[in-house]
């Protein structure tokens, strides 16, 4: 048992390292500028050491972003269970702070070419908020096209937020996608009045 957590504080350790560094060389130089051999030895890393951890530089980066997203669901998963209102102020706040804490990840997501893979998560975690507020089991195409909606127009806002330096107010964004997501939840109370009658 002591020898798979030290192997697990390794692991996490080593993940940390070549995060930082993949980091630090994207700062300098384009994406596909840089070579897993590079990256190792910058990081002080065997290239085996490497591949116990990772099949390639996008899985750095999209590990890290699962396991952020994965806090963040965790976090606002509970604010819903207990919810009766569906104002989403919490679920926006965090979602935003969320993002302005990992700038330099998602900016690097951006740059590798990954950005449709942050899409197709924001999509995911936003199908489950959907089917939450709407009591939903399963989302019918109507919804998903709702869901995709909200997702995509939330990626544009804050990639665009990024692009410009975060520029625009927290307060202008979080009371855009509040006003978004209220407005895909009457769209999507509307719908489903209408398949009743």
């Amino acid at each position: 048992m002591v020898h798979r957590m030290n192997r697990d504080k390794r692991s996490k350790r080593t993940r940390a390292w070549l995060l930082e560094t993949l980091l630090e060389l994207l700062e300098k130089k384009e994406y596909s500028e840089i070579s897993i051999t590079e990256l190792t030895e910058k990081a002080d890393i065997a290239r085996q050491t490497f591949y116990r951890n990772y099949n390639s530089m996008d899985d750095i980066l999209l590990t890290e972003i699962d396991e952020i997203l994965d806090e963040y669901i965790e976090k606002v998963q509970k604010n819903l269970e207990a919810k009766k209102d569906l104002t989403w102020d919490f679920e926006v706040k965090q979602l935003i702070y969320l993002w302005q804490r990992n700038e330099a990840l998602f900016k690097a997501l951006l740059k590798a070419g990954l950005g449709l893979q942050a899409l197709e998560k924001l999509s995911g975690f936003f199908s489950l908020f959907h089917m939450k507020a709407q009591h939903l089991q399963e989302l019918d195409e109507y919804h998903q096209c709702l869901v995709h909606y909200l997702a995509g127009g939330v990626y544009m806002v804050l990639k665009k937020w990024f692009e410009n330096g975060m520029n625009t107010p927290f307060e202008i964004i979080a009371d855009v996608f509040k006003k978004a997501a209220m407005n895909i939840d009457k769209i999507s109370e509307e719908y489903i009045k209408s398949k009743k009658k």
